[in-house]
């Protein structure tokens, strides 16, 4: 069974407005309502506040006792929350205490390096160490195959510098895996800045190591609007004809196939649905996709600038998630950078 929560919590203006309206409370109890609102309203140490027009962002700081530390997806610009004009965007689909550990409680934007094959992963050889970038080096336990659910052990957790503005974030990682015929290396920088309409999320990765550096980089967009849970206000347009492959769960009850949409059916409750999506030309103007919700007016469109390898869908009823992927290919000192432009509108 796949947990998840959907946050029914008001708003801290809203429910102050209520407070005030109900109660007769003397000033030296206002005093302390409006320290304790401002104090849960504020920003944490541990997050990176980005604020721009009509745009709120949260991400955790690298390192932090919140920030996510499993071994799947890359631990920089992890994303707390997104609001937009006092919408949600994203937010946490796991029960219980947030669990960094856990290899996918994570929200909104993120973003995963060598999904199907990390790099100098050897198949079957117990003990030997491979990179999962923006992770770290992980010890292979002697599976036949990588799976990108399995917790690893760490052999070495990646060191991260991070530099912040009122508007942007930016993470730099460098890690280099000697110890193996061929070394293998890379620096990599993701920068986050916010727009008064939305943000851009820029990659950039040089490979330090002695051979090509080939690898796989999506983003699982992990989004759920208003709060409000998945069903037939929710509307995804692709650029290209939609011809659904690998298909998997409930994906054939809960979503209908129009040309370059998907439409969502009806209420999902406790099922999942996947599909990859093709019928695209591997063309960088494949690489866009919009989320329409309807009932509250939200459009939420997203352009990549490197060419469409694959696109797979993906969710349950609180969360939807369209996942473009790019194919990586950068010779020994070479540099590839690539990115993604969110917009948010009504």
């Amino acid at each position: 069974m796949i947990s998840y929560i959907l946050s029914d919590r008001q708003p801290i203006p809203s429910l102050m407005r209520s407070l005030l309206r109900q109660w007769q409370t003397p000033v030296s109890s206002w005093i302390w309502l409006l320290m304790m609102f401002g104090s849960a309203s504020g920003p944490s140490t541990d997050r990176i506040l980005l604020e721009k027009g009509d745009m709120r962002i949260e991400l955790y700081r690298p390192g932090s006792p919140e920030d996510y530390r499993g071994t799947r997806f890359d631990h920089s610009g992890i994303f707390h929350s997104i609001a937009y004009r006092g919408k949600s965007i994203c937010q946490r689909w796991h029960t219980g205490t947030l669990n960094p550990e856990a290899n996918d409680d994570v929200t909104g934007p993120c973003e995963e390096f060598g999904n199907s094959q990390p790099l100098g992963y050897e198949k079957g050889k117990q003990g030997s160490t491979f990179i999962k970038i923006g992770v770290g080096l992980l010890i292979q336990p002697g599976e036949a195959e990588y799976k990108f659910m399995t917790p690893y052990a760490f052999a070495k957790k990646g060191e991260w510098q991070t530099t912040s503005t009122p508007s942007s974030a930016t993470f730099t990682q460098t890690l280099m895996h000697r110890e193996r015929t061929v070394p293998l290396g890379y620096s990599y920088t993701k920068s986050i800045e916010i727009q008064s309409d939305g943000f851009n999320i820029r990659h950039k990765l040089t490979n330090l190591g002695d051979e090509e550096l080939v690898t796989d980089h999506y983003n699982h967009n992990f989004f759920l609007v208003d709060g409000q849970t998945v069903g037939p206000d929710y509307e995804i347009d692709l650029n290209y004809p939609i011809e659904p492959d690998q298909i998997k769960s409930s994906f054939s009850d809960l979503v209908a196939v129009e040309g370059k949409s998907l439409k969502m059916r009806d209420k999902i409750g406790n099922q999942s649905y996947f599909a990859r999506l093709d019928g695209h030309k591997n063309r960088v103007e494949d690489h866009r996709f919009v989320i329409r919700h309807k009932k509250s007016g939200i459009r939420i469109e997203c352009i990549g600038d490197a060419p469409l390898h694959k696109m797979n869908f993906w969710g349950l009823q609180n969360t939807i998630c369209p996942e473009p992927y790019v194919l990586l290919k950068i010779p020994k000192n070479e540099t590839a950078e690539w990115s993604l432009v969110y917009r948010i509108s009504n």
